[in-house]
């Protein structure tokens, strides 16, 4: 039995088969779901704001390999501790030679990524919905791959 890190078993499956450029989404309560059978889709809300989309963030970023994250550039004014705080987490994860970029896109263009990029194409393997209820609580993780940079063929 797994008693550290992540424990979620079927969120676990998901990022042990991402591969590098695969998306996987996570997102406040009210995000709707795709509605094809591309996106693997996960609902972990128990109730209104269990589990807190920080707490399910920190240890998928944690407990995989990321190079970059897509935030909504409403999430800097109309949710400004939760970005901080998601910044933060971002910046402890580069401290362990993890570089991670960040790119801001209009909500309703983060929307449609989300919800029909795996039908033109983009890798959106999983969108996982969190308890939230604050705005504009949602990310888009971009696996990476575990190569360090100074590492020589």
């Amino acid at each position: 039995m797994k008693t550290e890190g992540l424990l979620n078993s079927d969120l676990i499956a998901v990022i042990a088969r991402i591969g590098h450029g695969d998306m996987i989404v996570i997102t406040d309560r009210g995000f709707p779901f795709p509605i094809h059978s591309l996106t693997k889709t996960l609902d972990l809300s128990v109730v209104r704001n269990i589990p807190r989309f920080l707490d399910v963030v920190k240890p998928v970023v944690e407990e995989s390999e990321f190079e970059s994250v897509v935030l909504a550039e409403e999430m800097k004014t109309k949710n400004t501790e939760t970005h901080q705080n998601l910044i933060d987490i971002i910046k402890q994860q580069e401290k362990n030679e993890k570089e991670i970029s960040i790119k801001y896109i209009p909500h309703d263009e983060f929307k449609d990524l989300v919800l029909h990029g795996a039908e033109r194409g983009d890798p959106v393997v999983c969108m996982v919905k969190t308890g939230e209820f604050s705005p504009y609580a949602n990310i888009i993780l971009t696996s990476g791959v575990p190569f360090s940079k100074s590492t020589d063929p």
